[in-house]
């Protein structure tokens, strides 16, 4: 597929995750397309994660799903080191 804004060749990896998209990655940086996106990783079990990209909008409203509430939460906040 091809870029509608600079005619150059769309990169496989932008099309696997964006289908639909009609830019490539630098005119949709150089032009601010498309809505902010956050991510969070789910988890069916517990290995196998897998990591979900969400708009901010959706995020903002269900953020207290994703914070961890407490130390028997199920949601675990890993940026903190355990480990002293």
């Amino acid at each position: 597929m091809i870029c509608r804004m600079c005619n150059n060749a769309i990169e496989p990896e932008r099309l696997e995750i964006l289908p639909t998209t009609v830019a490539c990655s630098a005119c949709a940086k150089k032009h601010k397309l498309g809505a902010p996106r956050k991510a969070f990783m789910a988890f069916d079990h517990k290995t196998g994660g897998e990591i979900q990209i969400v708009s901010a909008q959706f995020y903002e409203d269900n953020k207290k799903y994703f914070i961890p509430n407490g130390a028997r939460s199920a949601v675990k906040n890993f940026s903190k080191s355990v480990c002293a």
